[in-house]
Order: C-alpha cells, then structure tokens, then sequence
C-alpha cells in the first residue's frame, strides 16, 4: 500500500494529515528528536511540537522527556487494537441510543424486509449473518451456494449450525462437533435459500442465478425477532423435518455452557443428545409477563408441526411447560435456553 493511501486511511480514523505523516516517518526512523523528524517529514518546525503532542494524547506515540526529548512510535498493533475496541464500543452506544430513539416513534414490532440486489450483495449478507451469530445459524441451501460460506463457518466454532444441502457426501470443513447436517429431499421447492443467525437477522432467496454477471438477482433481508421466529419455525417444519439426519450434533465434545435462541433447536440437539439435561430457561411468563428465570433438568419435549415445547423440572421439583418467543399455552416464553450440562 502505497504512503498517500495510508495517510488517507489514518485521516479517516481521525489524525490530521501531519499526525499521519508524523506517526509514519517515527515508525521508519524509531525513536527520534522532533528536528530530525521535520527535516524527514517536511512538517514545517513550528508545527512539529503540537503535532506530536497530539499524537501522544491520541495514543500513538510515547515521549521520552530528557535533553534533547525523544519521540517514539508505539506499536501499531498496540494502537489499532485500542482504536478498534474504543470504535467497536462507541458504535454500540450510537446504535443503541439509535435504536431506542427508533422504537419510540416506529414500535418494537415493526417487521424489516428489505430487498437486495445482486448475487454479490446477496453473499455478502449472508456472511455478515453467520460472522454476528452468537447462538445458532440455520440454513437450507444446495450445496453450491454453501460452499461460498465454507470461510465463515469454518471461523465460528463457539455456535450451533444446523444445515439441510443436497449433499453427495460430508465435507471435512463441516464434519465438526457444532454442526448438524441433513440431507434435503428432491423436490426443487426444497432448494430455496434461508440462512436465519439468532433471531436477529434472515436472508431468503429462489433459484440462484446461471450467470451471476448477466441475470438479475434479488434476495430478501428480514429483521425483526417475532418475524424470524416465525422463519424458524418454517424451516424446521419444511425443510428440516422433511429431511435426512446425516450427521447429529456431538454434544459431548460441546464446550458448555453454550446457548440456543429457538425452542426448536433446542429440542434438535436434545433429541441427539438424549434426556434428561440440565438447562437454564431466560424469558417470561406467559399469563403475567413477568421476567422469568428458571433452573433445572429438561424431562420431556413436545415436538409437532405446530407446538414445540420442553418440560423442564426446577430444582423444587415442580413442572413447567417452557415454549420460544410468541408462546400462548405454555407457563413460560423462553427467549434464550442455556445448556449447563
């Protein structure tokens, strides 16, 4: 990359153009005195003082009071890291803040479907789905579209995946511990695309495209967590349901404790793993929607095309019947399932 590039990028990040000109001549000198960096640089001598005490309070470069005071660089690696966790928290601020100001005028249930143009765009959600999942991701897609995600999913070993492909055999970049595979039937309706992350974000599309240069290519990006819930529970019940278990989780080799955002997925693993399972259930109840938090072994499941719940046994001994998000003849609406065990 060549220097003015770099100077553009580091101005991006907020450091004035003699900052960055500063910050890079230090780092091909080393420690230096502020004489030898403007006969360097070019930044004229009047300025040179601010500019690297600027740099100091901004973090990037360390000063070494004496006769005469040195300057030196601090490791890039030091820098940027610092710069990316100050970023990352400031941007989670800003979108709360956002977000709070959003649902005050719009509603916490406004569905968000939005379409997206282009193969490449379309890619490109569905990767940024499986990189921000933090509990599960679930997918129906053939297999030549899976294996442009082959990248992604390698990365996330700390999430559940259960995918449904017309897979000729297991691949070794998916015969791992978190994922669950099943193997789609005939039927062409069954090849559309879901890649569902969490209950925070979906991506669905039909036929993909035979030239992705020429054809034009839409897909659809929805958020919303009633929404999604809704997405999950059609591709368990038309897809995964209608399709062949070839590879079940291996729950012993699970780090624990991890956790599920659907009942459903939940209710996969623990047919594969076997009962009884202690689990941690995060939700509310159902008749006074007060918060709910509850404890205990996971003694049966109900799983139907229409209701899908687990009976969890606290450690009083008492019964509860425990659904997902949008549950109505359940005791609790669990919205997220810990599995301690």
């Amino acid at each position: 990359m060549r220097e003015e590039e770099i100077i553009k990028m580091l101005q991006k990040l907020g450091l004035t153009k003699y900052e960055s000109l500063a910050y890079i001549t230090l780092l091909k000198l080393g420690t230096s005195k502020a004489t030898d960096l403007t006969k360097e640089s070019g930044i004229p001598h009047t300025r040179i003082y601010d500019v690297l005490s600027s740099l100091h309070r901004k973090g990037f470069v360390d000063i070494m009071h004496g006769t005469p005071r040195m300057y030196k660089p601090v490791n890039p690696e030091i820098v940027f890291e610092r710069l990316k966790e100050e970023m990352l928290t400031d941007i989670e601020s800003i979108k709360n803040a956002l977000l709070k100001l959003y649902k005050s005028v719009h509603g916490e249930d406004i569905p968000e479907i939005w379409t997206i143009h282009g193969f490449e765009n379309t890619l490109e959600r569905a990767e940024y789905i499986i990189r921000s999942a933090r509990r599960e991701v679930l997918i129906n897609t053939p297999f030549e579209f899976l294996r442009l995600l082959k990248d992604e999913i390698k990365k996330k070993r700390d999430i559940i995946f259960v995918i449904v492909s017309n897979f000729e055999e297991i691949p070794d970049w998916l015969n791992k511990e978190n994922v669950i595979l099943a193997k789609s039937g005939g039927a062409p309706w069954l090849m559309a695309t879901w890649i569902i992350g969490d209950v925070d974000y979906a991506l669905f599309f039909g036929a993909l495209p035979k030239d992705r240069r020429k054809e034009k290519f839409y897909s659809f990006w929805g958020k919303s967590p009633k929404l999604i819930q809704n997405y999950m529970h059609w591709f368990y019940t038309m897809y995964f349901d209608n399709s062949r278990v070839i590879k079940p989780i291996e729950y012993e080799k699970l780090k624990k404790p991890f956790e599920i955002a659907n009942i459903r997925t939940l209710i996969t693993i623990l047919k594969q793993a076997g009962l009884p399972k202690e689990i941690e259930v995060i939700g509310h109840f159902v008749d006074t929607r007060e918060e709910a938090m509850l404890k205990g072994q996971v003694v049966n499941y109900e799983y139907t095309s229409l209701t899908a719940n687990v009976t969890l046994k606290d450690e009083e001994g008492k019964e509860w019947r425990v659904g997902g998000l949008g549950s109505y003849f359940e005791d609790i609406e669990g919205e997220k399932f810990i599995l301690l065990e």
